[in-house]
């Protein structure tokens, strides 16, 4: 690492949110370190095979998120990746993503905001000093680097420095949080194969009697990927306490375990995938929820159903139903009114008791319900975008400005 270790903004996180914070943030004019643990970017994109960017449309087809995420899509264009599909048992539109590509397209989008990116490198504590941050401890294969900073910005989708620095913090007892899902990729599925919830219902009930292990869901999201032409699939879930490193490392086992109880089950009886294999899982489970920020402001479900919209403090809009995955085996959409969007507030993304920490993605905060519906990748980038732009005007100014972090979201291409 270089000697340069103070920044105006340092993000922890290089997920969609933190990619989105670090770039707006640059683009602010702000000094920018990006802290991510493993050796790429993209959070579960990447690094649990999640590719599929939820959120970028409303259920109308609207596209109801821009800025950064519209640099992403801009570079998938160019790269003529670019590839939308509406799922059609949830009429949900999602942007399909390519493994290796959207790694590529996250190191140019970082590399050229001029952002300092530090990969390998995994947070471990906080300093605070009256109500704030002034620095992190992060560590690498050469040791342990402190880096300073004026703002902070907390993408890391568990929380990581909203636990480090003891800011307010929601966390849900383990049985009302979302499950978590190993992702599946399956290669040689002829292109003519049954991808529908139907069929796979009706192949896993004739393969459950025999099963070693219990199947409890039924049917899942099965998505061809744009390049590869391997299946996507959704389906060998989890319901432990990610938090619990007991739990999640029995997690990661049991499913990968399930995992070739649902291939074996689709193989026998699903139309088109008998010569089909297990081309990868993961590589890590696919973690929906830990714990979250407590805001000044929190989305609610009733926000999200009705639509809600306040232009007089809104960073965000939000347009993914409440896609509930709580219940054990089955998921449970709550949907947005005339299949529209909501905004998000600027208060839902700033901390009520560290007043220069912010956190998006699913860090936004949020009740429970609303959660599920705020935590998807292209509404991530939304909220990740307006913590970076906030966060840096921060850092020039000593204070929280909504309407000069509205300006530069404007400036920068954002939809609010």
């Amino acid at each position: 690492m270089t000697d340069e270790t103070r920044f105006d903004v340092v993000v922890i996180g290089g997920g969609s949110a933190g990619i989105a914070a670090a770039i707006g943030a640059a683009q602010a004019g702000a000094s920018v370190c990006l802290v991510e643990k493993y050796g790429f970017l993209g959070g579960a994109a990447t690094t649990s095979s999640v590719l599929a960017l939820c959120g970028f449309f409303d259920q109308n087809k609207n596209q109801v998120v821009a800025g950064v995420g519209q640099q992403v899509l801009d570079q998938l264009r160019t790269r003529d990746i670019y590839q939308t599909q509406t799922v059609p048992e949830t009429g949900n539109t999602i942007v399909l993503l390519d493994l290796e590509t959207t790694k590529s397209v996250y190191d140019d989008l970082i590399t050229a905001a001029g952002v300092r990116l530090l990969l390998h490198s995994q947070l471990i504590s906080a300093t605070t000093v009256a109500g704030q941050i002034i620095a992190v401890d992060v560590v690498h294969r050469g040791g342990v680097e402190t880096i300073t900073g004026r703002a902070f910005v907390d993408c890391s989708g568990d929380g990581a420095l909203i636990d480090a620095c003891g800011a307010g913090a929601i966390v849900s007892a383990p049985s009302e949080r979302q499950a978590s899902t190993l992702v599946m990729r399956v290669g040689a599925v002829s292109e003519d194969a049954d991808l529908s919830m139907a069929g796979m219902t009706r192949a896993v009930d004739v393969y459950r009697p025999r099963s070693e292990m219990a199947m409890v869901r039924s049917s899942g999201i099965a998505v061809r990927m744009p390049l590869s032409r391997e299946v996507m699939l959704l389906i060998a879930d989890d319901h432990g306490d990610a938090l619990d490193v007991v739990d999640l490392t029995a997690a990661e086992v049991q499913s990968r375990r399930l995992s070739w109880q649902y291939l074996a089950a689709f193989q026998e009886s699903l139309a088109g995938w008998k010569n089909s294999f297990l081309a990868s899982t993961g590589p890590q489970l696919g973690v929906r929820e830990t714990r979250r920020l407590r805001g000044h402001q929190a989305v609610t479900a009733e926000d999200v159903a009705d639509a809600h919209k306040n232009s007089s403090d809104a960073i965000a809009r939000g347009g993914w139903p409440m896609e509930d995955h709580v219940t054990v085996g089955t998921t449970e959409y709550g949907g947005i009114a005339d299949k529209g969007w909501y905004h998000v507030p600027y208060g839902a993304i700033c901390s009520d008791t560290v007043e220069n920490l912010w956190a998006g993605g699913r860090l936004t905060s949020s009740d429970n319900r609303a959660y599920a519906s705020l935590r998807v990748m292209g509404t991530s980038f939304a909220t990740g975008h307006a913590c970076g732009i906030a966060a840096a005007v921060y850092a020039a100014t000593g204070r929280h400005d909504y309407s000069r972090t509205r300006t530069l979201l404007d400036v920068q291409g954002a939809l609010i």
